[in-house]
């Protein structure tokens, strides 16, 4: 929360809140470049990382790590006191569609982050113009090209992924024996 004296008076304002969805299937330093860039630029409060159970645009294709995979990931991986995890998504029916979980937040100032990839696709989300009125876009740059698809071939060939990966979730996933055959789940 911030405040601002004017005319004599305290006036607070709340900031607003980035909420940050995907399979995060696994983390990486290109979701973690998006998040940062975006709450320096906008000054957010914090951003709500959102797990999906099941993303509509990927089929009914599951992701390949399981939920609970997944947010320990995320849980090793945000080491930022603005960075929180909802699981709202992991614990609704697949597909995980963003309409629901915002008006089930009910947060005022409740802002949707997405890379500039993603807000190309955003036309053809579900209720794509309401979700735009309850959580205005902020868009910022896909770092490095990196994509969780790129990350989990490489593990499963036992290529190196450090400069991807968070290392703790890394270690998570090397522990759990993630994205290789058989698959952990």
């Amino acid at each position: 929360m911030a405040f601002a004296k004017i005319q004599g008076a305290i006036v607070y304002f709340m900031k607003a809140v980035g909420l940050f969805g995907g399979s995060f299937d696994p983390i990486h330093f290109g979701h973690l470049f998006l998040a940062i860039f975006l709450l320096e630029k906008y000054q957010l409060e914090k951003i709500l990382f959102c797990p999906a159970a099941c993303s509509p645009f990927k089929g009914n294709s599951l992701p390949v790590a399981s939920g609970e995979h997944r947010l320990n990931m995320l849980k090793l991986a945000l080491d930022h006191p603005q960075m929180e995890i909802i699981e709202i998504e992991l614990h609704r029916p697949a597909p995980s569609y963003t309409i629901d979980t915002v008006r089930a937040l009910d947060l005022p100032n409740l802002r949707l982050l997405l890379s500039d990839e993603a807000e190309k696709t955003f036309k053809g989300w579900k209720e794509a113009e309401e979700l735009q009125k309850l959580a205005p876009l902020l868009v910022g740059p896909r770092a490095w090209g990196i994509s969780s698809t790129e990350i989990r071939q490489r593990l499963h060939h036992q290529l190196y992924c450090g400069h991807l990966v968070p290392a703790k979730a890394l270690d998570y996933i090397q522990a759990f024996h993630l994205y290789s055959l058989p698959a952990v789940r």
